[in-house]
């Protein structure tokens, strides 16, 4: 197969996860690398119409340019994973949790406001934010803010550099102190409890799960996430709280670093995608 993977990130080339697969799948493949930074939308599209239609496209970048290279793409025919539909969806945090409303997943509450700056204009609003709450933008991109705010002046004192920023409020779920980090890979599904990261120097450090004792509704979840955003390449972040497990976030592409057999499995997944298109010509 041809395969083009379409990147926005200047380590993609030397991930310890995504490079290791692309070697792997060089030796029966060929890959091709799109590198998006430095382009707008029309020159994304124009770089990319100046080859053969790929057999497939692995969409690693959540950048407007990126986006809009994989929606002319699938216009044309072509199979891009995850789809741009799922990749807008995984970046638009209203629209998520309108997703899990609708499947009736546990997701916190969400309120989403036009501007950090236009919600603390709203005085009336303000005075019913029932505190603490987490603050999130709008838009999932790469160092966006997420924080845990206690009172207005937390908000006022965040809009020095967020006032602009489109941003969501969603209800602050008490867990036990662990981040539970889900990785799926064609519904193989690697585990990990990380400490969360509202706690003061808290560690990034993994502690695996064994497939084994993954508890039954946390399978489920991460199953029913994938079906309802139509992926086959994605991460979900739970909290553990008094009313049971709660998805907090939900990541298209992750970049799987430090989960082990990661490259081996992503390597599957695309050598599965070939049979499959082997067969139905």
């Amino acid at each position: 197969m041809d395969i083009c993977l379409i990147m926005d990130n200047p380590e993609t080339p030397h991930h310890p996860v995504i490079a290791v697969a692309l070697q792997q799948l060089s030796a029966t493949h060929t890959i091709r690398l799109l590198d998006v930074r430095p382009l707008t939308d029309a020159e994304a599209i124009a770089e990319e119409e100046k080859y053969p239609l790929a057999d497939l496209y692995l969409l690693k970048s959540h950048a407007p340019q990126a986006l809009a290279v994989a929606h002319v793409l699938e216009q044309k025919g072509a199979l891009v994973v995850n789809s741009w539909a799922s990749s807008v969806a995984c970046q638009d945090r209203v629209r998520m949790a309108q997703r899990m409303r609708d499947a009736n997943l546990p997701w916190p509450y969400t309120r989403s406001f036009s501007s950090l700056g236009s919600l603390l204009t709203d005085r009336e609003m303000l005075a019913s934010l029932p505190f603490p709450l987490i603050i999130k933008s709008y838009y999932s991109h790469r160092g966006d803010l997420v924080d845990k705010v206690d009172s207005i002046e937390q908000l006022e004192a965040l809009a020095a550099e967020w006032k602009q920023e489109p941003i969501v409020l969603q209800e602050f779920a008490a867990g036990d102190g662990w981040d539970i980090k889900m990785w799926v890979i064609d519904q193989r599904i690697f585990a990990a409890r990380r400490r969360t990261p509202l706690e003061p120097n808290a560690s990034k450090e993994d502690f695996p799960i064994a497939p084994e004792e993954l508890p039954g509704e946390w399978v489920h979840i991460a199953m029913e996430i994938g079906r309802i955003f139509n992926m086959r390449l994605y991460g979900v972040d739970l909290l553990i709280t008094e009313q049971g497990p709660m998805i907090v976030d939900v990541n298209g592409f992750p970049g799987f670093r430090g989960v082990p057999g990661a490259d081996s499995a992503l390597v599957a997944l695309v050598e599965r995608i070939a049979q499959e298109r082997k067969a139905g010509t």
